[in-house]
């Protein structure tokens, strides 16, 4: 079971942690999670709480029900998310501070709070406590269970957009690769150049020669394909 707390004080504390960082495709999301004291959880919140860790450590089927199951028995829970054309804008290290400041902002709490991050990226602005933890959802309920919100959130995100543009689904293989650069998405950048919801740099970076603002037609044997923005 991991630490249910940083320090044995009475110091309200809050993990975070982001998911899709590393994607090519849509945006990064932050969860932030404040587990009460050990001496104050009920049952049902222990029965949940044991069960936090790493998302990456967990099936998607089970991290989907945990996430429901958190958000049933601890209503401090909190998801923030940063899209991808304020990535473009702006960076991925000030989207990923921005995920968790949306996140820490959706409990409605001050800087009298200690923060415990996974990873080692510090919230530059934060003027009250924090500590940054490498791997840090594999060592406190409040970043693995943050971990797994993110995670299922950012999951979500992605199939929810697919809904409403299956297209885009088609194309880029978004479900199954739930953004990340997979063999699959990066043939398919490619293939039909880039959509307005990838990410310049990374597309950049992995496919040199690819360039940003230039609509490209798409031709296949059969149709003409509608025109994709990169």
């Amino acid at each position: 079971m991991l630490s249910a707390r940083f320090k044995t004080d009475s110091i309200v504390e809050i993990g975070l942690d982001e998911a899709g960082r590393g994607s090519f495709w849509g945006p990064i999301t932050a969860g932030a999670v404040s587990i009460p004291n050990e001496s104050e959880w009920t049952k049902e919140q222990r029965d949940i709480y044991v069960q936090m860790r790493d998302s990456k450590k967990i099936s998607p089927k089970k991290r989907v029900i945990l996430a429901q199951k958190l958000k049933e028995v601890n209503p401090l829970t909190a998801i923030g998310i940063v899209h991808a054309h304020e990535i473009n804008e702006k960076g991925i290290t000030w989207a990923n501070r921005e995920a968790f400041r949306r996140a820490i902002n959706g409990l409605h709490t001050n800087e009298s709070c200690r923060l415990i991050i996974d990873g080692t990226l510090e919230i530059d602005d934060w003027k009250g406590e924090q500590e940054v933890v490498i791997e840090g959802d594999n060592k406190y309920i409040a970043v693995g269970a943050a971990s797994i919100l993110a995670k299922v959130s950012h999951d979500e995100w992605i199939r929810n957009y697919c809904k409403d543009h299956p297209e885009c689904d088609e194309r880029y293989h978004l479900i199954s690769s739930n953004g990340y650069g997979t063999l699959l998405h990066r043939e398919a950048i490619k293939l039909y150049g880039g959509h307005e919801l990838h990410r310049d740099l990374y597309i950049q970076n992995w496919l040199p020669g690819t360039v940003p603002g230039v609509v490209k037609k798409v031709k296949n044997k059969k149709k003409e394909e509608f025109l994709i923005k990169f």
